[in-house]
């Protein structure tokens, strides 16, 4: 199968020369998938590490983080509670503790819902004009200028 030749109608400002690659086309040149009977994976070249396209945010991070301080205190402030409910007598003692515990497992309930809108956000209306702006992107195999060329 043969493929035809055509000319590059843009060109590099800085040195003139028409070898100008698209990011994406430079990424995926330099991206290789090796598999053998005992490992598997990928290599990069160093110009495709760099063209790497942007990637959108993952909400596994603050589920962990957030996730794990909101279950530790509402778990201990519910054990408190159920203790005064339990035992009136030691009210006085977990009343303080126990309202501490669940404010601030509230508070934690609060930042996660928070840092989750976010990462929703940064998803929604800043990484697809990331996205763009990578796929439109030339760089200049000779002098390696790097230069945005909407289309």
């Amino acid at each position: 199968m043969a493929t035809l030749s055509q000319s590059n109608p843009y060109h590099c400002d800085q040195c003139g020369t028409g070898e100008i690659v698209a990011v994406p086309l430079l990424y995926q040149q330099g991206t290789r998938t090796f598999s053998s009977t005992l490992s598997h994976g990928t290599s990069q070249s160093y110009s495709a590490q760099i063209a790497a396209p942007p990637h959108p945010r993952s909400y596994i991070r603050p589920f962990v983080l957030w996730g794990f301080a909101v279950f530790f205190f509402v778990f201990w402030g519910g054990a408190g509670l159920n203790k005064i409910l339990a035992e009136p007598s030691s009210r006085e003692n977990l009343v303080n503790a126990v309202g501490l515990f669940l404010v601030l497992g509230i508070g934690c309930l609060a930042g996660l819902i928070l840092n989750l809108r976010r990462i929703a956000r940064y998803n929604r209306e800043i990484y697809p004009h990331l996205h763009w702006n990578w796929a439109h992107t030339y760089v200049c195999r000779r002098c390696g200028k790097i230069r945005l060329i909407p289309s």
